[in-house]
């Protein structure tokens, strides 16, 4: 009787998990051909094709942006949008703002997509998903290089003020979704790396940047909550993309004169994305901090815990 209710009405049941599968104009099955590994231009466009669909389609669609992490798209209706479909493609989370505007954490491939995504929404009709059950699609493990053996200790990025995550007008930062950290209001300009490693992604605008240990643990500085590119001009990038740097390197210099004369909201967050292949987070430091000077964090081999202050 209980395989005779979940086969005919599709229930959800471990190793039943919601799929999605090509459309109109292509046989591509998100869960055997492994996109989320693949970074030519098919994969990224047939991904953006499953991101149109997962939204519910072109018709359900009405603008698409992104910034460092998120791909954020206004919609007719966001009820429509099938958050398990999105998951299943590689999304962390999806937050519905409100009915018409929705934003997809994606990581930092988030601008790739969004631009493949304009384009193919600019040349095609995309349908809404169509979903089945099917086995579970096979699981990513991330490239994690080796774990460190003693506590990683990461520097302020940025001289000013310590603020916990949860005081963010912004859910993916304060309910930690994109990652585990804290915030620092900026009073100083220069913005310098947190630890040696190298520069992965520094968004277009030059407000935000990834940079990965040798160690493989991914840092985010995000200048700022909800940026308006129109004040793109108030940063600018002292490195590029795929350099390696050292701790305390300058990597980013703001025009906080600019920035603030705009009321620009600059409290910005620095969060390790990747902790569950460490150990735990521990913040070192209160109130005021010196870019480059102040220890800001310690990250503990996998298996121990670090005493918080």
């Amino acid at each position: 009787m209980f395989r005779f209710l979940i086969n005919k009405f599709k229930l959800l049941t471990p190793g039943r998990e919601e799929d999605i599968f090509g459309d109109e104009e292509d046989d591509y099955n998100i869960n055997k051909n492994n996109i989320r590994n693949i970074n030519n231009d098919t994969a990224i466009k047939l991904l953006a094709r499953r991101y149109i669909s997962a939204m519910g389609g072109s018709n359900n669609l009405i603008a698409i942006d992104a910034c460092i992490t998120r791909l954020r798209l206004n919609v007719k209706d966001a009820a429509r949008v099938n958050e398990a479909l999105a998951k299943n493609l590689g999304a962390s989370a999806i937050i519905c703002l409100n009915k018409y505007s929705v934003q997809v954490i994606v990581g930092a491939r988030a601008e790739f997509i969004a631009q493949a995504m304009q384009r193919v929404f600019a040349d095609s009709r995309v349908p809404s998903a169509v979903m089945t059950a099917l086995p579970p699609p096979h699981r990513i493990q991330a490239d994690i290089k080796k774990i460190q053996a003693t506590p990683l200790i990461l520097l302020s990025p940025i001289t000013g003020t310590v603020h916990q995550l949860e005081t963010i007008a912004d859910e993916a930062y304060a309910s930690k979704i994109l990652g585990e950290g804290v915030a620092i209001y900026p009073t100083a300009k220069t913005i310098v790396a947190p630890i040696d490693g190298k520069i992965t992604r520094i968004v277009h605008t030059n407000h935000a940047f990834y940079l990965t240990s040798s160690t493989g643990v991914e840092i985010l500085i995000h200048i700022g909550i909800q940026l308006d590119k129109q004040y793109s001009h108030g940063f600018k990038r002292l490195v590029e993309e795929e350099s390696m740097v050292v701790a305390g390197q300058p990597i980013l210099l703001l025009d906080l004169d600019y920035l603030n004369a705009n009321g620009v909201a600059l409290l910005s967050p620095v969060l390790v994305q990747n902790l569950s292949h460490f150990g735990e987070l521990s913040v070192l430091a209160n109130g005021e901090v010196v870019a480059g000077q102040t220890d800001l964090f310690a990250i503990s081999p996998a298996g121990t815990v670090l005493q918080e202050v």
